[in-house]
Formats: C-alpha cells, sequence, structure tokens
C-alpha cells in the first residue's frame, strides 16, 4: 500500500505542476491539456509519467528543444515522498491519510508558486482553510474549536508582525496571502500548532536570508517571499509538531 501511495503522489505530483504554472497567470487548470508553453504542442502520453519523462526527454521538451525547469521532478518527487510521510503519520487510515494528503498538497502548491511569483494564490488558501476546518469538524467540537482559534490566532499574529513592520519600515513587510496561509496553518494545527509554525516559519526565514545576504544573492532590504518559509514551517509542525512542542516544554517550561 505505502508503494501505490508512493506513485500516487508521484502522480498528484504531475498535477500540482500544472497548478504551479497556471494558478498565478489565472488559467484553467484543467483546460487546455498540458503542453509545452514555448511552442504549444500538446505533450505524449510518454511524456507524461511523473519523474521519469524528464530523464527521458534529457530535460527538453521533445519538439522545440526548450528546457524543462528542474522543478517539474522535484515537485513530484517531493509530493511522492510526502504522501508516504503522510501514510505512515495517519497509520493508513482512511479520512486522516486523505484530508493530511490535500493539506500537504496545498502546502507544496503555495511554497513554488510564492517562490517563484511573490503570489500566493487565493484558491490555494481557500481549499486549505475549508479542508482544515471540516477535517477537525471531524474528530468534535473541542479539536475544531482549537482548529478555529489557531486560524483566528494566525492571521492575529502576522496581522500584528504585517502591522508593526508598516509603522516601522514605512512600507509593507508581508502581503495579505501570508496572513491567509497563517490561516490556513491554524486551522490544520490548531492554536498550539500554528505557533510552532510561525516560530519555526521565522527560523527557516532567518537562516536562509542570512545565507542569501552573505552570498550577495540578496541586498539588504529587498522584498524575499515569505510564504515559503510559512509552507515549510507548516510541514515540519505536520510532521513533526507534538514531538517539538513537547522537547519546547520540557526544556524551557517544565
Amino acid at each position: 500500500m505505502i508503494y501505490f501511495w508512493f506513485i500516487l503522489g508521484l502522480v498528484v505530483g504531475s498535477f500540482l505542476n500544472v497548478c504551479i504554472y497556471r494558478l498565478p497567470r489565472e488559467e484553467s487548470i484543467i483546460w487546455p491539456s498540458s503542453h509545452c508553453p514555448r511552442c504549444g504542442k500538446d505533450l505524449r502520453p510518454l511524456d507524461l509519467i511523473p519523474l521519469i519523462s524528464f530523464f527521458l526527454l534529457r530535460g527538453r521538451c521533445r519538439s522545440c528543444g526548450e528546457k524543462i525547469s528542474p522543478r517539474y521532478p522535484l515537485v513530484e518527487l517531493l509530493t511522492g515522498c510526502g504522501f508516504v510521510g503522510v501514510f505512515i503519520l495517519s497509520g493508513g487510515e482512511f479520512v486522516p491519510l486523505i484530508f493530511q494528503s490535500v493539506f500537504l498538497s496545498a502546502l507544496i502548491v503555495i511554497f513554488f508558486v510564492d517562490l517563484e511569483h511573490s503570489v500566493i494564490p487565493d484558491s490555494a488558501s481557500y481549499l486549505g482553510i475549508l479542508a482544515g476546518l471540516l477535517y477537525n469538524f471531524l474528530f468534535g467540537w473541542p479539536v475544531f474549536l482549537s482548529a478555529l482559534g489557531g486560524a483566528l490566532l494566525g492571521y492575529l499574529i502576522l496581522y500584528l508582525i504585517s502591522l508593526a513592520g508598516r509603522l516601522y519600515y514605512k512600507k509593507d513587510v508581508l502581503g495579505d496571502g501570508d496572513l491567509y496561509l497563517a490561516v490556513v496553518l491554524g486551522a490544520w494545527l490548531g492554536w498550539g500548532g500554528v505557533l510552532a509554525a510561525i516560530f519555526l516559519s521565522y527560523l527557516l526565514a532567518a537562516l536562509v536570508l542570512l545565507t542569501l545576504l552573505l552570498s550577495g544573492r540578496v541586498k539588504f532590504g529587498q522584498y524575499v517571499p515569505f510564504g515559503p518559509a510559512l509552507a515549510a514551517g507548516g510541514l515540519i509542525t505536520l510532521f513533526f509538531g507534538p514531538q517539538l512542542i513537547g522537547f519546547y516544554l520540557e526544556k524551557f517550561w517544565l
């Protein structure tokens, strides 16, 4: 079963690549069929085999020779591995497996769209919020209220950070998409989980930004999208949240 879920993850990852390319361009993710963005030629069935086709084609379009971004096999592999992780996390139980796979998929789309275009698709955020609240509702009112509180808390924290940054720097430091993404994380992870996710997000963002500054790839004050850090923090919390929270409480509070 776990091998099937890995292959399914590869297939879903291929679809996520379509979403990552088309959503920021406000194109339909259903029609037209997959094609080369340069020459417009429809892709053949052999060109659509997840992960394998990229290497068979040597990273180029069969028709025009345009280079294919390595992001395509990367997203497919990440989704396949992520689906395996979710299968293990859920113990193979159907409902958690399906819903957590949706959460994982939404965060992968958000991660790469924001990384490439500095925008977070509203559709991915809305899907994440609704799915998260519905999923937690299935486990009873206490869990649902934690999810609802987490969604509100996530928005409030990033709103206050955004407001403070606007007052201090005289410009926006966070976009509305970042605030909605915090709502997504809270709706899935609850109030304790969203705190951990936001903390991890800023830690990851600081490490990456410091590396970019030292390497000269960005300059001080230059805008760097925060969505990828939030998405990464959310995924880490999904898989390791209870252990991280328990470790923090043991070391610093108990």
